[in-house]
């Protein structure tokens, strides 16, 4: 069969990035040739390291604004990010399209549809996003990583809708043991491990929460290790703030984790936000969760997402107001306590997960190109 061609497309946040890298790494093992693009201002994440430089594109798409008077620049911005997609598409023979979601995606969706080529859509969340909605029409497949996504979709859409999960990267499924994990973050002396991480920008919640735990609680965290992700902008604030207290032996702070798989079999249980790649990565693994939605997500995706895990019973979920830590404390304690809570949230959480995403999206695209 001759060889496809296929454009990934997405950015603006890890979420969207991070299982387009996943399909990425799925493709090239099928022998696919691909390009990866996203935004101009998106270079900063880690991820994209294990995309081939001569595979990764970049272009400048712009976010939708309800500002009237910014309106006529997002409308150029965004015809400009169109052409720049055709021309990709043109040159570089491109036979299909997948969109990762957020405004990243959009403009070369467009292309897409211009060029009269198949277009995918990943969809990470419960509910869908706006760049999805847009184009569910128009997409040969959704790719949904939760069943009650259909419950936002209308019913003539319900059979463009295959749930296969939320994409995973290798590196994060090809984690060493325990213990070497641990080794790895100097913790192999710790009982007990968390994992605190806000996701690809960080979290101030989080991180003040992570603090106060630390601060108000010492004792109790004498043999318990933390491997806390601070996000970058708010690294070297709470790198100082953690020296001043001198209590850093039981720690591991660094403002993002690349060994992400290291990190997850090293922990005991998680203090996350609920976006769905860091949800799916924690199920994959085993990892139970205290979940805390943030609260501005649109259409509150992160907390119809945590609700998912609450009800499959692998994770706890706190309402972002309530996460401080004479709230959080009593949980966290309560499950890290009782080894049994540990091991069923552990047990519901691999129930939970779907670690073949990846290649169930490879296997659909590819099985539609054999089609046409």
């Amino acid at each position: 069969m001759k060889s496809k061609s296929i454009l990934i497309v997405g950015g603006g946040t890890g979420g969207h990035i991070s299982p387009g890298v996943a399909l990425y790494e799925e493709f090239r093992s099928a022998g696919v040739d691909l390009f990866f693009l996203t935004g101009n201002k998106d270079a900063r994440f880690s991820s994209l390291k294990d995309v081939a430089p001569d595979d990764l594109l970049y272009y400048r798409a712009p976010a939708f604004s309800r500002n009237i008077f910014k309106l006529p620049f997002f409308i150029l911005g965004f015809a400009a990010a169109v052409l720049k997609a055709r021309l990709i598409i043109r040159e570089r023979g491109v036979e299909a399209v997948i969109g990762m979601g957020g405004y990243v995606s959009a403009p070369a969706l467009m292309a897409a549809r211009i060029a009269g080529i198949p277009l995918y859509l990943c969809e990470q969340n419960t509910v869908p996003g706006k760049v999805t909605s847009f184009f569910a029409r128009h997409a040969a497949a959704i790719f949904t990583t939760f069943e009650s996504t259909r419950e936002y979709m209308k019913k003539d859409l319900h059979g463009r809708l295959v749930l296969v999960g939320n994409p995973i990267r290798k590196k994060v499924l090809s984690a060493p043991d325990r213990d070497s994990a641990r080794k790895a973050f100097n913790l192999r002396h710790c009982k007990k491990v968390i994992l605190a991480i806000g996701g690809s920008q960080g979290a101030l919640t989080i991180n003040e929460l992570v603090l106060g735990l630390k601060a108000g609680y010492p004792a109790e965290f004498k043999d318990v290790g933390i491997i806390w992700s601070t996000g970058g902008l708010s690294y070297e604030k709470y790198k100082q703030a953690v020296q001043r207290t001198g209590d850093t032996g039981s720690l591991y702070l660094s403002p993002f984790i690349d060994e992400v798989g290291a990190a997850y079999m090293a922990s005991d249980i998680a203090i996350s936000r609920s976006g769905s790649g860091v949800m799916v990565e924690l199920a994959a693994m085993g990892i139970p969760s205290i979940l805390i939605p943030f609260p501005y997500a649109a259409m509150d995706h992160q907390d119809k997402n945590a609700d998912e895990f609450v009800k499959a019973g692998a994770s706890v979920k706190i309402a972002n107001a309530d996460a401080v830590p004479e709230k959080v404390y009593p949980v966290l304690s309560d499950i890290l306590g009782n080894p049994t809570q540990l091991a069923r949230m552990s047990a519901r959480a691999r129930e939970a997960a779907m670690p073949d995403a990846a290649a169930a999206v490879v296997k659909s695209v590819m099985a539609n190109f054999q089609v046409n």
